[in-house]
C-alpha cells in the first residue's frame, strides 16, 4: 500500500492457505489480510474507497481479533495470571495497546482473574509437590502475580502449624525412602532435599531434630 488518503479497493479474496482470512487489494496491488471477525466489524467491498484513517482501524481491528484468538487458544489449554498472558502476547509480536485491551476484556468476562489462579495454582502445587511458602510465591510472582496478592495465595496454604509440619512430613517421606543409608549421609541428603523444596534453615533444623527425636523414641520401643 503506498501514498496516502483514499484508497480504492480492487479486491477482497479469501486466502487459500488460511480460508478464516481475506486479503485486500488497493489500487491494484495486495495491501493487507485480516480475518474474518474484523472484515465482519469494518466491512470492505470490491470498489470501496478506504481513508488511511479507515485503513488503521481496519488493522487494529484484526490485530485484536488474533490476539484474542491467541489467548483464547492458550487458556483453553491451561490457566494463566495475567502477567503471563501478557508476556506471551507480546512475545507474538501485539502492540501495549493490543494486549492491554484483551487483558481487559478477558477479565472484565471471567476468563481472567489473577486471585483465583493463584489460589488453584497454591491448592496442585501443595497437592503435589509441597514447597515452602517463600518459593511458592516466588513461582507465583514469575507467573505475573503480583507480590502482595502472591503472598495472601502462599499464606493460605498454610495453617497455624506453618511450614514446620509441612516440612516434617515432606522428611518422614524422604527418610522412609533413604531407610538402610547410614545416618549421616541420609541426613545430609533430606537437609538438601529441603533446600530444594525451598525452606529456610531454621524450618530444616526443626524438622530434623523432630525426625531424630522420633527416630530415638522408635528405638526405646
Amino acid at each position: 500500500m503506498t501514498g496516502e488518503g483514499i484508497h480504492r479497493v480492487s479486491a477482497v479474496e479469501r486466502q487459500k492457505h488460511n480460508p478464516g482470512r481475506v486479503s485486500v487489494f488497493l489500487d491494484g496491488e495486495f495491501a493487507f489480510g485480516i480475518d474474518e471477525e474484523a472484515l465482519f466489524r469494518h466491512p470492505i467491498h470490491e470498489g470501496d474507497e478506504l481513508t488511511d484513517a479507515f485503513i488503521d482501524g481496519v488493522l487494529l481491528a484484526d490485530e485484536r481479533s488474533r490476539a484474542k484468538s491467541s489467548a483464547l487458544r492458550w487458556l483453553s489449554r491451561r490457566g494463566m495470571a495475567t502477567g503471563e498472558l501478557g508476556r506471551k502476547l507480546r512475545d507474538r509480536g501485539f502492540s501495549d495497546r493490543t494486549v492491554l485491551r484483551i487483558i481487559a476484556d478477558l477479565a472484565r468476562v471471567g476468563l481472567l482473574n489473577d486471585t483465583e489462579y493463584a489460589a488453584s495454582y497454591v491448592s496442585s502445587r501443595m497437592l503435589q509437590r509441597p514447597c515452602s511458602r517463600r518459593l511458592l510465591v516466588q513461582e507465583l510472582t514469575r507467573k505475573g502475580i503480583r507480590q502482595e496478592d502472591a503472598e495472601a495465595a502462599a499464606g493460605q496454604a498454610y495453617g497455624p502449624e506453618g511450614e514446620q509440619k509441612t516440612a516434617e512430613s515432606l522428611l518422614r517421606k524422604k527418610m522412609a525412602q533413604l531407610k538402610g543409608e547410614d545416618p549421616r549421609k541420609a541426613r545430609n541428603k533430606c537437609a538438601a532435599f529441603l533446600v530444594r523444596r525451598g525452606f529456610d534453615w531454621d524450618v530444616i533444623r526443626g524438622a530434623l531434630d523432630a525426625a531424630g527425636r522420633m527416630n530415638e523414641e522408635d528405638a526405646e520401643v
